[in-house]
């Protein structure tokens, strides 16, 4: 019996990813990468593909495949966001399924990495010492003893919690459904987020953009805040209102955001594209959307997004499929 076909449409950048899905799928699949074959063969190898997967559908060649051919057919995706796919031209039978929890570790370290930055004002200290200003009698803020609530709380959110919990951090988490298998010390869903914000001292935007998250961090939100909070966006920059954000930031300078996500990026918009300079402020902390992109980080994506084709091939499950709330 012939093995089902799985269609790679995109080049690996690097050979160890190539030998990951080569590894993880090889013998559980008739394994081709698209882009290595002519247009009338590629389109062969599409149609009778059982599972296809894409890098994203931003800046990848599944953004040139027309969507109509995903029908019947797993369409897994290596990254986590899902803001990105055509949603209103996908087939009805088209199952999506995106890469959540691939970048969790990588992402968790450099949201506490963010925090701790700002807790101890690094960036301000060494400037001051550039400037021959001896600080040493400045008083850093500690994180233990600290609240961390966590909006969504999925793997990025849950390994976060982990390595927040050592710092002895009190964990609140928000999701959907209000229930999690992780510990936590308060669970709830987005309608306490003004009650949950309240008490936190550090909120961590780890969700998706949907319907649901788009501007949740509002005015109305921030004017529940502490005023000394730190908040971390490795999200998406629309879960914030970008003007209420810088609004804030100005107008509580005690207040911090750690933003590693924006509303503007090269990836998707073609440049980094501020409304307002964000960067300029003495109270943000910013990063290029590198979270999760650490030596290795692809071929640790490789193998997550290759392990669920295998199941979906094997049981006819798949693990992490996008679902109408998943829609911005």
């Amino acid at each position: 019996m012939s093995l089902p076909l799985v269609a790679i449409a995109f080049e690996p950048e690097e050979d160890a990813v190539r030998d990951v899905f080569i590894e993880v799928l090889g013998d559980k699949s008739d394994l081709v990468f698209l882009p290595t074959l002519d247009d009338a063969t590629r389109n062969k190898a599409i149609a009778e593909a059982k599972a296809l997967l894409v890098r994203g559908f931003s800046a990848d060649p599944a953004k040139q495949l027309d969507p109509t051919m995903f029908a019947g057919k797993l369409v897994q995706t290596m990254i986590a966001g899902v803001d990105q796919l055509p949603f209103d031209d996908l087939p009805a039978d088209a199952k999506i399924a995106h890469n959540g929890g691939a970048f969790a570790p990588q992402m968790a370290e450099h949201i506490v990495g963010m925090v701790l930055a700002a807790k101890k004002d690094f960036l301000g200290n060494h400037t001051s010492m550039q400037q021959g200003e001896w600080r040493q009698w400045k008083r850093m803020r500690e994180l233990k003893g600290d609240t961390c609530l966590i909006i969504g709380y999925g793997g990025i959110g849950k390994a976060t919690a982990n390595l927040m919990r050592a710092f002895g951090v009190r964990v609140e988490a928000l999701n959907r459904s209000g229930r999690t298998d992780a510990p936590t010390d308060f669970i709830g869903t987005l309608d306490d987020l003004h009650t949950a914000i309240a008490r936190a001292d550090v909120v961590v935007l780890s969700c998706g953009l949907n319907a649901q998250t788009k501007g949740l961090i509002n005015a109305a939100a921030l004017a529940q805040a502490k005023d000394d909070a730190i908040l971390v966006n490795v999200a998406r920059g629309g879960v914030i209102e970008e003007a209420d954000l810088f609004a804030h930031l100005k107008a509580t300078p005690t207040f911090w955001a750690c933003l590693d996500t924006w509303w503007g990026e090269p990836y998707r918009d073609g440049k980094f594209a501020e409304e307002r300079p964000f960067v300029e402020l003495p109270n943000v902390l910013g990063s290029p959307h590198n979270s999760g992109i650490t030596v290795g980080y692809f071929i640790d994506a490789a193998r997550h997004a290759a392990t669920n084709v295998v199941r979906y091939l094997e049981t006819g499950q798949a693990d992490r499929l996008v679902t109408p709330a998943d829609r911005p």
